[in-house]
């Protein structure tokens, strides 16, 4: 083999593949938020060709060639992590395009499209009947894909490791360890909080303060305007249209949830585009779906847009916007935001609660690939799940089973993310603070660099050079560890 020509091969090949995809992705921004009603339908089968063509392109003859020449080859034969990214890359793609038969990865998009379709009508109308066989046939198409993935893993099983590669033991171990710290916090402080007053918080401004208000903020962590575009949805995501083109959404409904919201979705629009040029040369721009994605989100979040510091930043511009904020201090303020509070709407959740609502949707869809619970039966069960973990129950399906897009989009068995990727996040920060011990103290000062400039350094420059495990070492020094997300959930709230 002729390793310089192949691994040039082999960066073609990525590229190619890249384009494809992102053609799939800008058809996908234009579909939920350009597109004329009437000219749904048709860009729905543009998009299912472009999804074709990149299958036809991964397995294509070439890719197979280029893989068995890269077969043999050890870790240290490679002449650069970048280059043994790269083929790893190419590998984990043609393994599973190889998998699916493209009739059923045709079959999975076009459920994408008609179920999300039907869940914002549903969610719009408080209907369940209207979404529940969209769903359904969600549910049916990715069993089949599950097993024709791996037929002697539990459908389940393969799907949450598409996503992250965790056997549900050990996710169960840490959800297990996770939801008796937070249990045991919300006991021991219940009385505390229930002193904190937060009722200021539901100030009613209008949409334009709150947009200007989320422009203000992402400014302030430092987005990159050439590099990323807003749009508003519902349900805020973040698409990735290229290497320096990333597009997240943001929802304006109340303006502290629109606030830390957009810290989160500009988190992922910033792991997006911040790879570097070497990286986004070789075509491993972006960076791995799932927990991961979700850790960089929950960093802007919760690591950045919840602290003190960064209220102490940023207060005198939301005060200057929002004149009935300009008697509350900012010790209020912070305390407000940050109160755990019982609620039924994930979004809106504050950072110790949440990861209950993300556990009992991680069971549910557990429950309903395990055969224990029908469709028919899910909401009555989301409810039971909602009165066991949180004590309240919602009384419509739009507070309940319809809150979120996921399982309407083909987002199944990828929930267990935003809590792993908490995890993560606090073992970046750990990090982080031992290399920048300042980094706070600036974020009070309203300086974020050596913030942005670690986590662009130590994560995002990477993109897919590395699996994720691969990548947390490098970032850390050390394997994942769930301590750091505990001490950091002690030292908040207790």
């Amino acid at each position: 083999m002729d390793y310089n020509k192949s691994i040039l091969e082999v960066k073609d090949n990525i590229k190619k593949i890249r384009y494809l995809e992102s053609i799939e992705n800008y058809l996908y921004t234009d579909m939920w938020y350009t597109t004329p009603k009437d000219g749904f339908d048709y860009e729905a089968e543009v998009s299912n060709y472009a999804s074709e063509l990149k299958h036809e392109k991964i397995i294509d003859r070439d890719v197979v060639r280029l893989l068995g020449e890269f077969e043999t080859l050890k870790d240290e034969d490679y002449k650069s992590d970048i280059d043994r990214g790269m083929v790893r890359y190419l590998s984990d793609l043609y393994k599973e395009a190889n998998q699916i038969p493209i009739e059923l990865q045709t079959r999975f998009n076009k459920s994408c499209i008609t179920a999300k379709a039907a869940w914002e009508k549903g969610f719009k109308g408080n209907d369940f009947e209207i979404v529940k066989p969209f769903l359904k046939e969600q549910i049916d198409v990715l069993k089949e894909i599950a097993n024709v993935i791996n037929p002697n893993e539990s459908a389940y099983q393969v799907l949450v490791r598409r996503n992250d590669d965790f056997d549900l033991a050990e996710i169960d171990a840490m959800f297990d360890e996770i939801k008796k710290e937070i249990k045991f916090i919300l006991k021991e402080t219940e009385e505390k909080v229930s002193n904190i007053d937060n009722s200021f918080l539901n100030v009613d401004v209008s949409k334009e303060t709150k947009m200007k208000l989320v422009h203000e903020l992402q400014n302030f962590i430092g987005v990159d305007w050439d590099k990323m575009v807003m749009y508003e949805d519902q349900h805020p995501v973040c698409s990735l249209n290229g290497p320096r083109d990333s597009r997240p959404s943001a929802n304006y409904d109340e303006l502290i949830p629109s606030l830390l919201s957009s810290g989160h979705e500009s988190g992922h629009g910033i792991y997006n585009y911040n790879a570097s040029d070497e990286v986004v040369e070789a075509g491993l721009w972006g960076g791995p779906e799932g927990a991961m994605h979700e850790s960089q989100a929950k960093f802007y979040e919760n690591l950045v847009c919840r602290t003190p510091e960064f209220w102490n930043a940023f207060y005198p511009t939301l005060q200057e916007y929002v004149p009935e904020f300009k008697d509350i201090s900012v010790e209020k303020m912070v305390l407000a935001i940050n109160k755990p509070k019982i609620q039924l709407k994930r979004l809106s959740s504050d950072e110790l609660t949440t990861p209950l609502h993300i556990i009992i949707r991680y069971e549910l869809e557990r429950e309903i690939f395990e055969g224990n619970i029908e469709i028919d039966d899910l909401p009555e069960a989301w409810n039971a799940k909602y009165k066991e973990y949180l004590g309240i129950e919602p009384s419509t399906y739009t507070e309940g089973i319809l809150q979120d897009v996921h399982w309407y989009s083909g987002y199944i068995g990828y929930f267990q993310g935003y809590v792993l990727g908490e995890v993560y996040a606090s073992q970046f920060q750990h990090k982080m603070l031992v290399d920048k011990p300042d980094a706070y103290k600036n974020l009070a000062n309203g300086d974020m660099s050596d913030i942005n400039s670690w986590i662009k350094t130590n994560v995002h420059s990477h993109g897919f050079t590395y699996d994720v495990a691969k990548t947390i070492e490098v970032a850390t020094g050390e394997k994942l560890s769930v301590k750091y997300y505990l001490e950091n959930l002690r030292k908040k709230f207790m």
